[in-house]
């Protein structure tokens, strides 16, 4: 049987490097012994390897005995976050030459250092720390020291759940190592739901009691660990961390994030304090952190250059006087250089000239930190729409913004154009122009994102964006979604997938397909998430009176018809956090009238 155990990168229908190779190899060696007069079955086995790596996907594919594909379909049920590994590339690694002394310090942590086995990258937003993990898990998975990796991601529900966290770890680790993963299937066989525990059960056994049994050597690394759904004082995946930690003398925890109160103050609980390396990543020495962001911004202008030769650019563009001059205004932030890098590179202006509108401006050089990337983020935004002036167009375009920065989980152009009710063409047009500073697919299916988190927290800030055209309000923005989720409710009617009478969900063909046809994706995201938009929306004024209205109609029409869809997308235990949702929002409701 052939079996996915674990992740790879793999391109050009190749392996990136020969350890890949002969693994799979010693696999086919010892899984074929004995069964060698079975030549039909090799030659299929055989085959189905070649179709697997001529496809370039990204998996190794490792022939298992039965007894493997028992324990591998029993991990299945576990539910992990495929797109949580480092493998899924979601942030770039450090461009080659950059950043030498932090990940050298880094790289003799990982090997050397015995007394601290947990390391905080501490680094204010924007500083590099994603991709910096990005980079420092490549170098650990090729020294053959990475255990398992978890990038968390605000943008993604799963992946801005603890509960995910130590389940997904493990899991990961089940598939790199063979003996830890016969300790995790009969702990999971013993008992089943171990995986929906409390934190502290979670670590301790998905993790402490394997790793300890079998005596593993690796490194963990968790990045943004700030931007979990956490609502605990001190973070809660440090305090439970902090209580086990000791009986894991052989295991390493990297783990980034910002240094927010929470994460702050797990760090520095009694249980934890001393067994951690910090490296505050924002109090670099100023020269190796501008000698780095030099490299990475003359790196990427002078490809601007190479790229686009039919334009009339100077022989030395950019010259060294703008990238001094970029250097400067970056204040150390990257984030800075690489939103520079993107906004000069638009395909739709000259490069010289967008490059000039960034070095001619004199009057903040001196900002740092959010200052910085303020002042970038207000001159994307004016010089995008400095031809327009229609009321109406800069209605459609806080429209559609909003929606993509105060998403629970990331909108496709399609969902947009779905939950919003608006011309696909039209948001093509209102956002032609912000490459820069989000990413827009031109496949409609895929998802639209920002680049940083730090422009929807830009948007939402009165005090940051002044700008009305472009400040987000976020509870009356709320509000609007709450009101297109409802809307698009409203429209279901019973057995809205046609599913015929009394099929269990799991008898369904192709059931994920089916609903991808027959609702589309802002239908499914407004069943899922109009709840939490409503708990985040403004109890007060008219739109407390347009929410409660749309509420009266979904109970009259709706509320059967969106119960069906919850179960067939399997989220019927969410139907009871949503009329939580709405039961704590009719509160604030009652307290504003009455209050």
């Amino acid at each position: 049987m052939l079996l996915i155990i674990a992740q790879t990168s793999l391109q050009q229908g190749t392996y990136e490097n020969t350890k890949d190779i002969q693994e799979v190899a010693r696999n086919i060696d010892l899984t074929t012994q004995g069964i060698a007069e079975n030549t039909e079955d090799i030659a299929h086995k055989a085959r189905e390897i070649i179709v697997s790596m001529a496809r370039g996907a990204p998996v190794v594919q490792i022939l298992t005995f039965p007894k493997e594909a028992a324990d591998l379909e029993v991990l299945d049920k576990f539910n992990p976050v495929h797109n949580a590994g480092y493998q899924a590339e979601h942030h770039e690694k450090c461009l080659s030459g950059t950043r030498g002394p932090i990940l050298r310090e880094i790289m003799y942590w990982a090997k050397i250092t015995q007394d601290q086995p947990v390391f905080w990258l501490n680094g204010l937003a924007g500083t590099g720390k994603s991709t910096i993990a990005q980079t420092f898990s490549e170098m650990a998975s090729n020294y053959d020291i990475l255990g398992a990796s978890f990038f968390c991601s605000r943008d993604y529900l799963e992946r801005k759940m603890l509960k995910n966290i130590f389940p997904t770890l493990a899991y990961q680790l089940a598939c790199r190592y063979p003996r830890f993963r016969g300790h995790l299937v009969k702990i999971i066989r013993r008992d089943p739901s171990v995986a929906h525990n409390s934190l502290i059960s979670q670590l301790r056994d998905l993790l402490v009691d394997p790793l300890s049994a079998t005596r593993i050597s690796c490194v963990i690394v968790i990045d943004a660990l700030d931007e979990c759904v956490d609502d605990q004082p001190a973070s809660a995946i440090l305090s439970v961390l902090g209580r086990l930690v000791s009986k894991l003398p052989l295991v390493k925890f990297f783990i980034t994030g910002r240094p927010e109160p929470r994460i702050r103050s797990g760090f520095r609980l009694p249980l934890l304090e001393p067994f951690t390396q910090i490296f505050l990543l924002h109090e670099v020495a100023s020269t190796d952190v501008e000698g780095d962001v030099r490299l990475y911004l003359t790196e990427r202008l002078t490809g601007i250059a190479k790229r686009r030769s039919g334009l009339d650019l100077p022989k030395a563009w950019p010259s060294g006087e703008d990238i001094t001059a970029l250097v400067q205004k970056s204040s150390g932030l990257f984030i800075f250089a690489a939103t520079v890098a993107r906004f000069v590179e638009s395909e739709y202006h000259e490069p010289g000239e967008r490059l000039q509108l960034i070095v001619s401006r004199t009057d903040d050089t001196s900002y740092e930190g959010a200052s910085g990337v303020d002042s970038l983020y207000s001159q994307v935004l004016c010089d995008a729409f400095s031809g327009i002036h229609e009321e109406s167009a800069f209605n459609d375009l806080k429209r559609i913004l909003s929606a993509v920065v105060l998403a629970l989980d990331p909108l496709s152009r399609d969902g947009l154009v779905q939950l919003l009710d608006i011309d696909s063409a039209l948001i093509s047009t209102r956002l032609r122009h912000l490459h820069s500073v989000m990413l827009i697919p031109a496949d409609g299916s895929k998802e639209i994102r920002v680049f940083h988190k730090s422009f929807p927290d830009f948007l939402q800030d009165r005090n940051r964006c002044s700008d009305p055209r472009f400040h987000v309000d976020s509870s009356m923005r709320h509000g609007d979604m709450t009101l297109s989720c409802l809307y698009l409710v409203g429209k279901l009617s019973m057995n809205p997938c046609s599913v015929a009478p009394f099929v269990m969900n799991r008898d369904v063909l192709d059931l994920p397909q089916l609903l991808r046809d027959k609702l589309g994706s802002g239908l499914r995201y407004a069943c899922k998430h109009w709840s939490a938009h409503l708990l985040s929306s403004s109890p007060s004024g008219e739109y407390g009176s347009r929410l409660t209205a749309s509420m009266s109609l979904f109970f009259d029409h709706s509320v059967f018809p969106w119960m069906e869809v919850m179960s067939l997308e399997g989220c019927l235990e969410d139907v009871i956090h949503s009329m939580n949702h709405l039961l704590e929002w009719l509160s604030n409701v009652s307290d504003t009238r009455y209050g």
